[in-house]
């Protein structure tokens, strides 16, 4: 079974972000398994919980679900022709301490939407360009 975490950009219980994945979701095919992953409770990055072994419970779970996927899907609005704040908080933390990222050589996919006439452009090159780092083969 393949599992595929899907992130959401946005926090709002009904937004489009999030009725956009739960129907992408069902649209694997068999042997595909999708989750939800929650990124609304992280607190914001700060290095030195690292640092000093200070770590946030909710790092760790969420560092520990991320590793356990095979892949992840970004499902993500547009916020002023960028991602949420909330989003790039969750690369941020998953991508630390150096050298230990949980994204390194997962495959990953971008759906990103706006009910505006460029549709989630900006979101969508903005978080490739987050996410092109961690493109390294294991």
């Amino acid at each position: 079974m393949t599992k595929v975490g899907i992130l959401l950009g946005s926090l709002r219980k009904a937004s489009f972000s999030r009725k956009l994945a739960e129907n992408v979701a069902h649209l694997f095919p068999e042997g595909y398994e999708t989750e939800f992953v929650e990124i609304g409770n992280l607190p914001l990055y700060n290095q030195d919980f690292d640092d000093h072994n200070q770590v946030p419970a909710d790092y760790t779970t969420f560092r520990n679900t991320v590793k356990g996927l095979d892949a992840v899907l970004f499902v993500t609005p547009e916020y002023n022709r960028s991602i949420p704040a909330v989003l790039k908080n969750a690369i941020d933390v998953g991508s630390r301490p150096y050298g230990q990222s949980i994204w390194d050589g997962k495959p990953a996919a971008i759906i990103s939407q706006s009910p505006g006439n460029l549709s989630g452009f900006g979101a969508n090159h903005h978080l490739r360009q987050s996410l092109v780092v961690f493109c390294k083969k294991k």
